[in-house]
């Protein structure tokens, strides 16, 4: 208890909304799924799109403040308000999810299982604001597969799908607000950019882009953030600058309740025209440990620099087009993954991802491609595998479900005590969970919005490897040289994805929104899951039902 209110006492966020004559107002924490809306809003980008970039998303005043020094005015009427400026808001929603995909191997001794997941998630959102101060507070409840997902004995717990969790608190932090700036500090969200990097998983992809969301990243934050140009005016009212203290409670890297301690420094500056015009740079200092270690393993320390923003080329009554984009690099040091040739490795990753939109009347066309490095020798003395964030869906199959699976198998291998007597170091981490890594990939796709309430979508993913596919179990037992998961030696070609999807929203009454989203998809393998005798993997199919309520 003790840690977790001193924890609480660390972090923060910022979403703030803002009124038409520039004050700041309160909004829902969450309001509903993505794909809950029935006002279509044809700016988004799709994925990890939540309007302005984030951590900071902060809708602070585009006007000027009034002049201290006016000119006098008559006394003003009495007023009608109450005396205390007292507000409060609540949103919920609810997800549940059926699906699965057709059976594939897991590793070379045909070890599989019927993935078949069937999810539930309950989110409650309440705020409650006094003049300039807030509570806000966000948690899901019944979230996770109930059935359908392979044990941890199987692939470990590093899985797309997680177990389900009765209860899971995601923010509940303090905030005062004032004209141009805001302080936060309690649990949150953590999002940035795309959410390559940081992502706060809190919205399923809206319709054109495909998967669902499960984590999120938490941390305890303290957070400043303020226009302190502000009030010269012009386009100085843009710049932004942010500072924040972190302990983080979960993301693709550290786990809190494991033992795991993050702690970051983190300062953003960003010009912020609108939600559609803005870019920025995030910097990050990472130093990790685990509690649990006393042998200077799990150890990590690196700077992250992450260039992100959105910007709207142009617009017309039936025209638009507008491009979103991150780039990330990671250098530093980590015994994360030590082996008996290198006590320390030198951390060397590089990210990124360009997601480009245009419409034309109903119809949207989308190009998106993205970049992660590889990491094509496990034993030297370097980690230059770039892992997505687990929650920035990339197609539906071969990330999310083939990647994911296959490398949780292989983390489940190499730990085998036969292997080497002691598991590797870091071999817990080697399961992907979904994220996208060691590939690049194009992803075009088209959108046509039949109604103001249906959209039909769907396109082909091609993707590739930035360094052969290798399972660290088969791999080592052939002496170094890269062999994949099936036993064989992999190409360069991942395969080619087809994916497809519908959406319908409806909306009985003004306070309630019903989503429908059905999504489904062929992966076709290329030469990278080449089979010992020769031949490929077969391919593999994935189907998935979604509906969703939102108050």
């Amino acid at each position: 208890m003790r840690l977790m209110i001193l924890g609480l006492m660390l972090g923060a966020a910022v979403a703030l909304g803002q009124t038409a004559d520039g004050g700041i107002s309160p909004k829902a924490a969450n309001p509903g799924d993505a794909d809950a809306t029935v006002i279509r809003d044809p700016e988004g980008l799709g994925e990890g799109d939540a309007g302005a970039p984030a951590p900071f998303q902060v809708d602070l005043p585009t006007e000027k403040p009034a002049d201290p020094v006016a000119k006098p005015q008559a006394p003003a009427a009495k007023p009608t308000e109450p005396a205390w400026d007292l507000t409060a808001a609540l949103a919920a929603s609810v997800r549940l999810s059926y699906g699965g995909t057709t059976i594939f191997p897991f590793d070379d001794d045909r070890t599989t299982f019927p993935i078949a997941p069937l999810q539930t998630r309950v989110r409650v959102s309440p705020e409650i604001h006094l003049g300039g101060l807030g509570l806000i507070a966000e948690a899901d409840a019944a979230t996770g597969a109930i059935l359908g997902i392979p044990s941890v004995a199987l692939v470990g717990d590093r899985q797309p799908i997680p177990e389900l969790r009765a209860l899971e608190l995601r923010k509940l932090y303090l905030e005062y607000k004032w004209a141009s700036g805001a302080f936060r500090v309690g649990q949150q969200t953590s999002q940035w950019g795309l959410g390559l990097l940081a992502n706060d998983g809190s919205q399923d992809p809206a319709a054109g882009d495909f998967g669902q969301q499960h984590y999120g990243n938490l941390t305890y934050r303290a957070l400043l953030v303020a226009r302190p140009l502000f009030g010269k005016g012009g386009a100085f009212r843009a710049f932004e600058a942010a500072l924040a203290a972190d302990l983080i409670v979960r993301d693709n890297l550290a786990e809190f309740s494991h033992g795991d301690r993050a702690f970051q420094g983190v300062l953003a500056l960003r010009f912020n025209k609108d939600p559609e015009h803005n870019f920025g740079v995030y910097a990050v200092y990472r130093n990790q440990r685990n509690i649990f270690v006393t042998d200077g393993g799990k150890a990590t320390d690196v700077v992250v620099i992450d260039f992100a923003g959105r910007w709207q080329l142009f617009k017309r009554r039936n025209r638009e087009f507008k491009i979103g984009w991150e780039f990330v690099g990671i250098t530093g040091t980590t015994t994360q993954a030590r082996n008996e040739n290198a006590a320390l490795l030198q951390v060397g990753q590089f990210g990124m991802a360009l997601k480009s939109q245009y419409r034309v009347g109903r119809t949207f066309i989308y190009l998106d491609g993205g970049y992660a490095s590889g990491d094509q020798n496990a034993a030297d003395d370097r980690i230059e595998n770039f892992r997505f964030d687990r929650d920035y869906k990339v197609g539906l199959i071969l990330f999310d479900q083939v990647m994911a699976y296959q490398s949780g198998r292989g983390s489940v291998r190499a730990a085998d005590p036969a292997l080497t007597g002691v598991a590797p170091e870091g071999v817990d981490l080697l399961g992907t969970a979904g994220s996208v890594t060691g590939a690049w990939y194009l992803f075009p796709r088209i959108k046509i919005a039949m109604a103001d309430w249906l959209d039909a979508y769907g396109g082909p993913l091609f993707a590739f490897s930035t360094a052969r596919l290798a399972d660290p179990f088969n791999s080592r037992i052939g002496g170094g040289t890269a062999i994949n998961p099936l036993g064989g030696r992999p190409g360069l070609y991942l395969g080619t994805e087809i994916d497809l999807g519908v959406q319908a929203r409806v909306k009985p009454i003004p306070e309630l929104t019903i989503s429908i989203t059905g999504e489904g998809g062929l992966f076709v393998p290329g030469d990278a899951y080449t089979l010992p005798g020769g031949g490929v993997m077969a391919p593999v199919g994935f189907g998935r039902l979604r509906l969703g309520f939102a108050i």
